[in-house]
């Protein structure tokens, strides 16, 4: 994760999971203020690997409804609900990284885990709002760089 660990470890508010056997329950936490208030929360997913969405379609499928707006760096092969934006991971550090974040005016929260939600070797609870923007922040500007190999053309 490299470019966005220095910044989220070094958050006092920034929690590191050491017991992967909570991250399931705290991807509930987190991707729960999105379902309990449909429509007012943005919602960021990092969803790296295409099986782990089809695995569960249901669950994603309604969380990315129920959110306001909801962007998902993912491949083109994830099958993903007509409101959500996809958006290509490209090559750099996201392709590496799990994530849920959840944004709405006041409240945010976020799980990053590395490298997936299921065989995370490093995990972490983000619950001040500023770190988990910074951290979006990041992710929208990863995704905003060029492909390398279309520079090289």
């Amino acid at each position: 994760m490299g470019e966005s660990a220095a910044f989220v470890a070094a958050d006092p508010a920034t929690r590191q999971v050491t017991d992967p056997t909570t991250i399931p329950l705290l991807r509930r936490v987190v991707e729960s203020l999105v379902v309990m208030r449909p429509g007012r929360y943005s919602l960021y997913l990092g969803r790296p690997d295409p099986a782990e969405v089809r695995a569960e379609w249901d669950q994603e499928s309604r969380l990315m409804q129920s959110a306001r707006r909801a962007v998902v760096a993912t491949p083109e092969t994830t099958p993903l609900p007509a409101a959500a934006e996809r958006r290509d991971p490209g090559l750099g550090w996201l392709t590496r990284v799990w994530f849920s974040a959840v944004l709405g005016e006041q409240t945010a929260m976020a799980l990053i885990c590395e490298p997936t939600l299921r065989d995370a070797e490093r995990a972490w609870l983000l619950t001040e709002p500023q770190t988990v923007r910074r951290f979006v922040g990041a992710v929208e500007a990863e995704l905003a760089r060029p492909d390398p190999e279309l520079l090289a053309v």
